[in-house]
């Protein structure tokens, strides 16, 4: 019997490539294998988005070398946006790579891995027409009640900070019947929630349908309980989405909208194509229009040509939005892109200390909105165990947030949770049968 090992850097669309894989060669006879020493075939699903990303590959790869050496007739894959970047350098650098393959290239799996076999190397890298084609049915999901949906690949934006358009080259959209088909197809199954996957999922457009007619016909997959969708750009946040998001009934109260800076200096510098005011004014709409709306975002510190002003602006902007959670991160430099080339640049120590009052300032936030909620009963989809404590099971509410349950027996499903303690991450409670869920 073959085995395989996958492993996974990056985010849910990373995430979902690896199920993507997973499937087809499960239809090529694999089965996982329980680590990296025990397969026949190992693949690295990489990101690229930080600085340092083709580094840690190589490192990895080094440490795989000795189990090449052990099993000449093992193939390693590189696959990803690393991959999409490196190309031919991949073999240069490590010889005992078998297979290269760009995140556009799922599909071929089967091929490039037969191609492999017979030919010892192998490689596909996405070019910037290649559509977004993957059979239905194919993919492995994990284990629980929540599904991914891919509905389209790529980025037309050029943000001068990011790669992103370079590894999974200019969007291509899936069909919105093909969409559907998919989303019946894992409700079907038993997955009652759904995230729509794209790099800027709501620019998502086919024919005379935007992306807020997409969201009106998922709505109505019988049997879908929560909706949700990831990365927004707020440049193509439009009123129709967000009317979409306050009417439609399993469109979930929470959104991830990556504001990036609170300096429009900086957004400008950026190339985000929004203000400040713009993405407020996106904000106080979907806070006043749709109930208990939770919000979170990603931001930069230390962009080159950041002063001590434009930091000031977006610790303003931590503290008029309120986000319930923020992704921050350094200025990473990434090779090829505008930002790369600046002169004025911020350093890494001062970018440091930035992030770490940062994070400080976004703490206190958090726990403070995460307090407001103890007392009050919450329907929350049981998913998992806790990532800290493996006996603990863990749920998400509709607006995301993480909740443990002690008292419970591990489950999967919906469940109305009594909020009884807020930490600066999570929340914990106890379940409930005599009162409505929020």
């Amino acid at each position: 019997m073959k085995t395989v090992h996958i492993e996974t850097w990056g985010c849910q669309m990373n995430v979902h490539d690896s199920e993507k894989m997973a499937g087809i060669l499960a239809g090529q006879g694999f089965v996982t294998a329980p680590a990296a020493d025990q397969a026949d075939l190992i693949l690295l699903n990489t990101c690229s988005v930080r600085e340092k990303a083709a580094a840690k590959v190589f490192n990895r790869l080094g440490q795989l070398r000795r189990l090449k050496r052990e099993r000449p007739g093992m193939i390693i894959g590189v696959c990803g946006c690393v991959a999409q970047v490196e190309g031919e350098a991949i073999f240069r650098r490590a010889p005992w790579v078998d297979l290269v393959m760009g995140p556009r290239n799922i599909a071929r799996l089967a091929q490039l891995l037969e191609d492999a076999q017979r030919d010892g190397r192998s490689i596909s890298l996405a070019q910037a027409e290649d559509p977004v084609e993957f059979p239905l049915g194919t993919a492995e999901r994990g284990r629980g009640p929540k599904a991914y949906v891919t509905i389209m690949e790529g980025c037309n934006k050029k943000c001068a900070f990011c790669i992103v358009p370079y590894t999974r080259g200019r969007e291509a959209y899936r069909p919105a019947a093909e969409i559907v088909r998919e989303a019946e197809e894992v409700v079907a199954h038993g997955q009652c929630e759904v995230e729509l996957l794209g790099q800027n999922v709501n620019a998502w457009h086919s024919g005379e349908d935007d992306f807020a007619a997409l969201l009106h016909m998922v709505d109505r997959v019988r049997g879908l309980r929560r909706l949700r969708f990831t990365t927004s750009h707020p440049g193509h946040l439009t009123r129709r989405i967000m009317e979409a998001m306050r009417d439609l009934p399993s469109v979930c109260n929470h959104l991830h909208l990556p504001a990036q800076s609170g300096s429009d200096r900086i957004l400008r510098a950026m190339r985000r194509g929004y203000t400040r005011d713009r993405y407020l004014a996106k904000i106080d709409f979907l806070r006043r229009e749709i109930p208990g709306m939770a919000l979170s975002t990603d931001l930069i510190v230390g962009f080159p040509g950041e002063t001590a002003e434009d930091f000031d602006a977006t610790l303003e902007l931590l503290r008029e939005v309120q986000f319930e959670h923020v992704y921050a991160f350094t200025y990473s430099r990434r090779p090829g892109t505008p930002a790369a080339e600046a002169t004025v640049t911020v350093p890494e120590d001062e970018k440091a200390e930035r992030l770490r009052r940062l994070l400080a300032v976004q703490d206190e936030i958090q726990r403070a909105r995460n307090a407001s909620l103890v007392g009050r009963t919450f329907e929350v989809l049981m998913d998992g165990a806790s990532r800290l404590d493996p006996g603990i099971p863990k749920g998400r509410t509709r607006c995301n947030r993480i909740v443990h349950v002690p008292d419970l027996p591990s489950t999967i499903g919906l469940l109305e949770v009594r909020i009884t303690r807020a930490h600066a991450h999570s929340l914990s409670g106890v379940p409930v049968t005599d009162a409505p869920a929020a």
